[in-house]
């Protein structure tokens, strides 16, 4: 089994690949949305382990907005903060992964990554790391 960690170390490993000396990339655009695709999900899946457990249910919504809109209706200000990282890392996804007729480049990848990063740094050192308990 694996959890959103292993997901995000995958993502980072996808970045850093691409230009490493040896390493035969067919594609750098294909690999930078591809990092940017799985470390959305990194933080999807860490964030839904978090609404799993607020109170509410929303139906006829994607899986994605039943998290968003539990995490901004929880009241607490950091969730809501949270929900709208969700939300602007989101749309970034949705370029990599549905608008390929637009360039996608490593400042995209890039800046998302570092955002799931920091989200996950700073549950780790808050003590809010819902993937330790």
């Amino acid at each position: 089994m694996i959890d959103p960690k292993d997901i995000l170390e995958f993502s980072k490993l996808s970045y850093s690949k691409v230009n490493t000396d040896g390493y035969i990339c067919i594609n750098s655009e294909v690999e930078y949305r591809n990092c940017a695709r799985v470390a959305y999900y990194a933080l999807y899946h860490y964030l839904k382990s978090i609404s799993d457990s607020l109170p509410g249910s929303y139906e006829d919504v994607s899986s994605h907005e039943k998290v968003i809109r539990k995490l901004l209706k929880s009241g607490d200000q950091d969730l809501i903060l949270l929900a709208q990282k969700m939300m602007s890392t989101r749309k970034t996804r949705v370029r990599a992964d549905y608008h390929i007729d637009k360039n996608f480049g490593k400042d995209e990848a890039y800046k998302l990554l570092r955002i799931v990063e920091k989200i996950f740094v700073d549950a780790e050192t808050s003590g809010k790391d819902v993937l330790d308990s």
